[in-house]
């Protein structure tokens, strides 16, 4: 339970400072395009994504300080004399990081998706000052088990493509349409192309002058579906479709696996907090070096991950890459500094 607590208070300066630092960067705001009441709400809109990237953090210290504390007043040493194992002492805090690890997934899950979208509007309106709706550049919407992508052309005509799913998420088909424009819940395009998988042909192409779609989602449902707005099985098919289709999918699918590579972060921090501060004796210096290497190298740990992000959007590093990396090689730091500590 004082582990437990620890890291609820961890978690809470970190949210304190980070409104701190957000109230003073959009102070300026105010009077402007926002009211105290909206910067609050802003700041609050935003605790879940902060809260989502910082955790695994805030279980390294949480469990640094544990172990710092165990260590200070002996009790390590009489648990591991009394041939107590090291899976016993970690026992606890695996279980621990566990849940956190699921509570992590489930803001993603069911938190953030619902958030994000007040958020992005916040962020677009009153914060750079943007139109609520805007009919420029590439637009993605969803209508059931099809994705739609279209890009403005002149007047009310748009280049069209369409994903359709089946209930599992698999590829039936695409439509390409050079020219489409949208009137009373009907899609009407021009100069057709349709492909649908065939298991002779591999891929099978139709070409068709005029072709209707029904649709109840039109061009004013601009959105483009972001990766963090979505749920995990949704975005596990939207990913799917895409890439069947041949359609750059990088940054779903480095947000996909970081749903599951960030929850698994949380253990592995347990395992490095051990191996930090995990020691036998109640010498002060040792201890204060234990915790400011967890210290620092939960902000490498943030830092890494956020440029594992950058590099993947960028195309520079394959996603899946990108967001496993970094919990590879902090379990490798872990695992080699835990036997050291026991000896090996």
């Amino acid at each position: 339970m004082s582990s437990f607590m620890r890291i609820v208070a961890i978690a809470l300066g970190v949210i304190l400072l980070f409104m701190v630092a957000e109230s003073f960067s959009k102070a300026a705001l105010i009077g402007k395009t926002m009211t105290v009441s909206l910067l609050f709400e802003y700041l609050m809109l935003k605790v879940p994504f902060m809260v989502a990237d910082f955790l695994p953090v805030i279980v390294l210290l949480g469990a640094a300080i544990y172990m710092t504390e165990i260590s200070h007043h002996h009790e390590l040493v009489a648990l591991r004399a009394a041939g107590v194992s090291l899976r016993f002492i970690l026992t606890p805090l695996l279980v621990l990081a566990s849940c956190v690890g699921f509570f992590t997934f489930a803001l993603g899950e069911w938190v953030e998706p619902v958030t994000n979208v007040r958020l992005d509007t916040m962020e677009k309106t009153l914060v750079q000052g943007r139109k609520p709706v805007r009919m420029d550049g590439e637009q993605w919407f969803r209508d059931k088990g099809r994705f739609f992508r279209i890009q403005p052309l002149q007047g009310k005509y748009f280049k069209l493509m369409m994903l359709e799913t089946d209930e599992q998420g698999q590829w039936k088909g695409r439509t390409d349409a050079s020219k489409a424009y949208y009137e009373q819940g009907v899609w009407f395009l021009e100069k057709v192309y349709v492909s649908h998988p065939n298991e002779k042909q591999g891929i099978h192409v139709q070409r068709l002058p005029q072709l209707t779609l029904q649709s109840n989602i039109g061009p004013k449902t601009v959105a483009a579906p972001r990766a963090r707005d979505m749920q995990w099985l949704t975005l596990y098919r939207f990913t799917q479709a895409l890439s069947d289709a041949g359609l750059d999918a990088k940054q779903y699918q480095y947000q996909l696996h970081k749903r599951i590579a960030g929850p698994l972060a949380c253990l592995i921090m347990v395992m490095l907090a051990y191996s930090l501060c995990g020691n036998m004796g109640s010498r002060i210096s040792a201890n204060s070096k234990g915790l400011l290497a967890a210290l620092t190298l939960g902000l490498l740990f943030y830092i890494f991950n956020t440029s594992m992000n950058v590099m993947s959007n960028g195309g520079y590093l394959p996603a899946i890459y990108a967001a496993w990396w970094p919990d590879v090689m902090f379990l490798g730091i872990a695992g080699y500094l835990l036997l050291l500590r026991e000896g090996y």
